[in-house]
């Protein structure tokens, strides 16, 4: 196990109408949650997107932020709201039939409204609302890498990018937890006779 210093030096996106690009898709697997006394058990996605306006970090980087949503494209289902804004139309039966491959997001880019909130002091920026580009506005260059990490077919360097946080309730769900180890023996051995 290698051990770092933590850091905590986050900078939040900044509030206001952003062009953005999709660069992450995480198959959270299933996750437990509390609502009004009920416990859920949901399958989760996390989307990523890249700010990619004047607005940097310190480090000249694009801000970063994600939303959760629960895997689903049922009548009533965030997911597919937030979709059917970005896409600026709605699915026909027959298209949801047919299912959404949501892979055909990734590199795609929108605008995002960021609106910031205060809970327990602390400040926090969340997608509001997701549009596409307007005519005639140039698509913004990617800058990260478009990375998809899948349960169904993993993708263990994606998972390494992660933060701990992530990779810890990702391998909490019964999706990660039914995997095969092939992810175990690829790992260095620990060698004790090696010195340190």
């Amino acid at each position: 196990m290698i051990l770092t210093a933590s850091s905590s030096s986050f900078e939040s996106a900044p509030s206001g109408v952003h062009p953005a690009r999709l660069y992450r898709i995480v198959d959270m697997g299933t996750q437990t949650s509390e609502y009004q006394g009920q416990t859920k058990h949901q399958r989760k996605l996390s989307l990523s997107f890249e700010l990619l306006g004047d607005e940097r970090m310190a480090d000249s980087k694009p801000f970063t932020i994600s939303r959760r949503f629960t895997a689903s494209l049922s009548d009533k289902a965030a997911l597919l709201a937030f979709i059917v804004q970005w896409r600026g139309k709605a699915f026909t039966d027959e298209d949801l039939a047919r299912g959404f491959d949501l892979k055909r997001l990734l590199g795609q880019a929108c605008l995002l409204n960021l609106t910031e909130t205060e809970r327990d002091g602390k400040h926090y920026t969340n997608i509001a609302s997701i549009s596409p580009l307007p005519k005639g506005m140039p698509k913004p260059d990617g800058v990260n890498d478009v990375q998809l990490f899948d349960l169904n077919v993993p993708d263990w360097d994606v998972f390494e990018q992660l933060s701990e946080r992530m990779r810890e309730q990702i391998a909490s769900s019964p999706e990660y937890q039914a995997l095969p180890l092939t992810k175990a023996t690829t790992e260095t051995p620990f060698d004790d006779a090696e010195g340190f």
